[in-house]
């Protein structure tokens, strides 16, 4: 009797789940075949891939091989997942994306654990701690470059996603995420946005900065039309920010 592999939440989270068809079409694989050919990849006990495959054997009571793969860490078991899932999985760019910044993320933290222990062990040892000069450098020279590669993508695509998760509203990165909208065609979107706020600021600082009387008394036309095409650009802003319609 041996235990049965367990699914980790937040190890799980960081694979982008499978289409209703695809996973139709894996499942129907196994049925076919009464076989998981692929081996479910443990650490300590905890699935890192194959979480699907998992489920589906056992629901139908089929037998799978298990991979234990000997990992030191949490941090380094999500390292694993994201590098096997960008290797193996048809994901778009935003997708890739997310998971190399992650793993850029995760890859710092790290830096900071070892540097933060190695400290320590120093002091309790009775050791200086490392000058700035001594002290390892964990930047990369050229972790831009490295992470556009990774994710398969120009460092200026690279670029744009991060701009639109920094700057831009959940709705325009949502679309990006989903598909939908190609990163290009968002980031035009949100630099589109930046001018469109920039003269709608500009009509009404026109409209709220005149003389006494402003052009609302002194010429009604004009101010009519000055305020309906401010109107029109919140309004073009707000239709751009939900995606393009």
């Amino acid at each position: 009797m041996y235990a049965l592999p367990q699914i980790d939440p937040e190890f799980r989270s960081l694979i982008p789940p499978l289409l209703p068809d695809e996973r139709e079409q894996l499942e129907r694989n196994i049925l076919l075949n009464r076989k998981c050919y692929d081996a479910i990849v443990l650490w300590d006990g905890i699935i890192l891939d194959g979480h699907n495959r998992f489920e589906i054997c056992e629901e139908h009571s089929i037998e799978f091989e298990v991979i234990d793969l000997q990992l030191e860490s949490r941090e380094e078991a999500k390292v694993w997942i994201i590098e096997n899932q960008l290797a193996r999985r048809n994901l778009n760019e935003a997708m890739r994306i997310e998971m190399v910044l992650l793993k850029e993320y995760l890859l710092k933290e790290k830096a900071k654990e070892n540097l933060s222990y190695g400290g320590k062990t120093r002091k309790k040892n009775g050791e200086k701690p490392l000058s700035k000069v001594s002290k390892p450098d964990f930047k990369r020279v050229h972790v831009q470059k490295d992470m556009a590669s990774e994710a398969q993508v120009s460092e200026g695509t690279l670029y744009n996603y991060k701009q639109l998760k920094k700057h831009g509203p959940p709705e325009l990165l949502d679309q990006v995420k989903s598909g939908k909208l190609k990163i290009g065609t968002a980031h035009r979107i949100l630099e589109t946005n930046k001018q469109l706020r920039k003269a709608s600021k500009m009509y009404e600082y026109i409209l709220d900065s005149m003389p006494a009387g402003g052009y609302k008394e002194k010429d009604p036309e004009i101010y009519e039309k000055l305020q309906g095409l401010s109107l029109l650009l919140d309004k073009l802003i707000d239709k751009l920010e939900g995606g393009a319609g």
